[in-house]
Formats: C-alpha cells, sequence, structure tokens
C-alpha cells in the first residue's frame, strides 16, 4: 500500500503549476523581442530590422522555417505551370471560336 502523505489532488495542482515548454517556431531575435515572425529565412522582421544576418532558428524551428529561396523557386515554378494552363485553355477556346 503507497503511505505517501501527497493525496493525487496535491501532486496534480504542482503539476499544473509548472509552465509547459513550447517549442520555439519563431527566429530568436523574433522571440526575443515578441514580434510575429513569418518562419522564412531571413525572416522579413529581422530584414525590416536591417540584421538578416541575426536571423537564427532553434532546432525545434528549424524544421518549421522556409528558406526565401526554395519558397522564391516554388511559386515561380506554381506560376509558369499556371500559365502554360492558361495558354493551353485560350488556345482551345480560340479552336472552339474558328470550328
Amino acid at each position: 500500500m503507497d503511505t505517501s502523505s501527497e493525496s493525487p489532488s496535491s501532486t496534480a495542482g504542482a503539476s499544473r503549476m509548472e509552465k509547459k515548454k513550447r517549442p520555439i517556431y519563431a527566429c530568436l531575435p523574433c522571440h526575443k523581442r515578441r514580434v510575429k515572425c513569418d518562419h522564412l529565412k531571413p525572416c522579413t522582421p529581422c530584414c525590416l530590422r536591417g540584421a538578416p544576418s541575426q536571423c537564427e532558428f532553434t532546432e525545434e524551428g528549424s524544421s518549421a522555417h522556409t528558406l526565401q529561396s526554395d519558397l522564391i523557386k516554388s511559386l515561380t515554378e506554381e506560376c509558369a505551370y499556371l500559365e502554360s494552363k492558361l495558354a493551353e485553355l485560350e488556345s482551345l477556346e480560340l479552336n472552339a471560336k474558328k470550328g
């Protein structure tokens, strides 16, 4: 039998008082300054502050951030794909009007 003097309610109260450690997804300067980070590398707030070289992420946050070059590349590819689809639809529309 358990002879400890602590009741289950007192241990639950003690654990409630401890702060829960959450991972930091913002870059370290944004986290320290308590500003909204957009998770780009370097992020917009760091660039606007004139310190893009200081934009560093923790281990947890490094998986959540996106390199700006990767983002630009993916947006450029998506734009090219959509432009080709638009051109294809326009050519089909022209062929339908002729026929």
